[in-house]
């Protein structure tokens, strides 16, 4: 575990795990992951935590690990915001939030308006690739992020059946869409029903994040995590590390 350990402070990518209640977690799992997600799949492809238990989180995990917390399946503009406000005040390191728009016009009023708010929180836009569109008008107004405070993308799937992120976009596609977020100093991490064997191809793009769910949980509902499943993934994340660096010519 010690090696595992300091693979895990050598590596770009960081490593999210979704958890879907507070039952779920153990501080003694903190040295598996860097990111402890707060999103419950019960109540929507990024439900939201209740307050309290994201407040309680928040304490366990203080300079252990990083948190973030979905906001909801909102998509109402004015929602989006309310709720925005609130979770900055929980002290999370992470707040993502969801987009239901393809047009143009919208997303430049949210995203501005996201940048009034001046959050002291990192805010995580979830672009669903399952939404063609959605990706492509984010693709082609990237400008209006970094400048607005919003500098950080994750690309995910909306409906959680068989479809992965890899049945959407090749990794060529997505290797293209982290340079250009990239040149606009923007962060993207990946996610979306990924599987331990999609860690080595997907560090090669040089997310800032990989995030896991179903290959960590022993059901194919996604409702119970398996300790032996989070173990492996961890391990095979963080010693593929360095090995993908190499490849990639870091």
């Amino acid at each position: 575990m010690k090696d595992n350990l300091k693979e895990k402070k050598k590596n770009n990518t960081k490593l999210l795990i979704s958890f879907r209640n507070i039952n779920e977690i153990s501080e003694q799992n903190f040295k598996y992951f860097d990111i402890c997600d707060l999103k419950d799949p019960n109540k929507g492809s990024i439900g939201a935590w209740g307050e309290k238990n994201i407040i309680k989180v928040v304490k366990r995990c203080k300079k252990k690990v990083k948190v973030s917390a979905t906001i909801g399946d909102i998509f109402s503009v004015e929602r989006i915001l309310k709720k925005l406000k609130q979770f900055d005040s929980f002290g999370l390191d992470y707040i993502k939030f969801g987009i239901n728009t393809q047009n143009v016009l919208e997303l430049k009023d949210l995203i501005c308006r996201i940048g009034k708010l001046k959050c002291k929180t990192k805010l995580v836009l979830v672009i669903f690739v399952d939404k063609n569109s959605i990706f492509e008008t984010v693709e082609e107004n990237l400008g209006i992020f970094y400048k607005n405070n919003v500098r950080f993308l994750i690309l995910d799937t909306y409906e959680k059946g068989d479809e992965n992120l890899i049945s959407y976009y090749r990794p060529s596609k997505i290797k293209d869409f982290i340079k250009k977020c990239s040149i606009k100093r923007i962060n993207v991490g990946l996610a979306g029903r990924l599987q331990t064997n999609h860690i080595t191809k997907l560090k090669l793009l040089n997310p800032y994040v990989l995030g896991f769910r179903s290959a960590i949980c022993s059901d194919l509902n996604r409702q119970y995590i398996s300790e032996e499943k989070l173990t492996f993934l961890s391990n095979h994340f963080f010693s593929n590390r360095s090995k993908a660096n190499d490849k990639a010519g870091a």
